[in-house]
């Protein structure tokens, strides 16, 4: 995600259509190979003994610091962190998808992993071979490796989009969800609870699952259309819901302004102190877009000049911010 709240194009489509982006059907169809590889004691059977090898097992007491690491991947830990930045971006823009995306994807996500788990009966390195289908535990794919990218990948992009972040925040959180997948495999591979491919599956299906949830983002509006279509009637049942908890989620909705990262506010009133000092009218600032002849434009908000006939209120007083109303419960 690479645009702000103030973007003036934030809810367009690029591609005036739903589509599932071609990336995250490859990655997840790479997990798909791996699991196949495994199944017919392909090269990555030998991949993952020569991991297990690199550390001797020392016993599951051992591992106090890697063991409290570890927990980095567990859903107690980054889903409360998604769900919570997922509101907080939800009252920043007026809006239920973050926190609809976020919920829908995880359990997407939880499904994804959980059906290859089931199939795969796989022992752990502490227990038996890298073999599939001859054990009682469900290893692979590594639900840790993928809830390290999915759910702390999907946290970076929201604060990413919504928020104002410098270019040295956007490397931090760029390479900080690297180093955390990372720091999963091998603390996972050091501490023998999963073979290497396990990781690498998860990682991918992670990152699968992260696409599908940006370009749902991307192409918000088109997807509720289209879920509104293929619904048909049921369609009632989701907008009820939502209705009930939008007030609990989004809260009271204030103005355009408020939703504005600090240093475009702070740019809109600079230039309507400036001209004030000129002995010009000042700015008003409204969300009209694209922008009329006599307007400017900042950071996707237009501006108009104060006694404009057009943004003049019934009483002959320009509104301090002009406000569209919700077209939909899901806007």
């Amino acid at each position: 995600m690479h645009g702000r709240v103030s973007g003036e194009h934030r809810d367009e489509s690029s591609a005036g259509r739903l589509a599932l982006p071609a990336l995250a059907v490859g990655l997840y169809a790479a997990a798909l190979v791996i699991f196949a590889d495994l199944g017919r004691n392909g090269p990555m059977i030998r991949l993952d003994a020569w991991a297990a090898s690199i550390w001797p097992y020392e016993g599951p007491y051992s591992y106090y610091i890697a063991d409290m690491i570890d927990r980095i991947g567990q859903r107690q830990v980054c889903v409360p962190l998604l769900i919570i930045v997922a509101w907080v971006v939800c009252r920043r823009i007026g809006s239920m998808r973050a926190l609809v995306i976020s919920t829908v994807l995880t359990i997407t996500l939880n499904f994804a992993v959980g059906v290859l788990k089931l199939a795969s009966g796989r022992e752990s390195p502490r227990t038996g071979g890298p073999e599939m289908f001859v054990g009682d535990n469900v290893l692979f794919p590594s639900g840790h490796a993928a809830n390290v990218i999915f759910h702390y990948g999907l946290v970076a992009a929201l604060l990413l989009r919504y928020t104002y972040v410098r270019e040295w925040q956007r490397k931090v959180l760029h390479i900080g969800v690297v180093f955390l997948f990372v720091l999963m495999t091998f603390v996972s591979v050091y501490r023998h609870t999963h073979w290497l491919s396990d990781l690498i599956a998860g990682g991918l299906i992670g990152t699968s699952l992260l696409c599908v949830s940006l370009a749902a983002d991307r192409e918000w509006v088109p997807l509720v259309n289209w879920l509104r279509r293929l619904a048909g009637p049921t369609w009632v049942v989701a907008e009820w819901v939502i209705e009930r908890l939008r007030p609990v989620v989004v809260g009271k909705t204030k103005p355009a302004m408020a939703k504005l990262p600090q240093p475009v506010t702070r740019e809109l009133a600079h230039s309507a102190r400036a001209s004030s000092s000129r002995g010009g009218r000042g700015l008003v600032p409204t969300t009209r877009h694209p922008a009329a002849p006599g307007s400017t434009s900042v950071g996707g908000v237009v501006s108009r000049r104060k006694g404009g006939r057009e943004d003049a209120g019934p009483d002959g007083r320009e509104p301090e911010a002009v406000v569209r109303p919700r077209s939909s419960s899901w806007s």
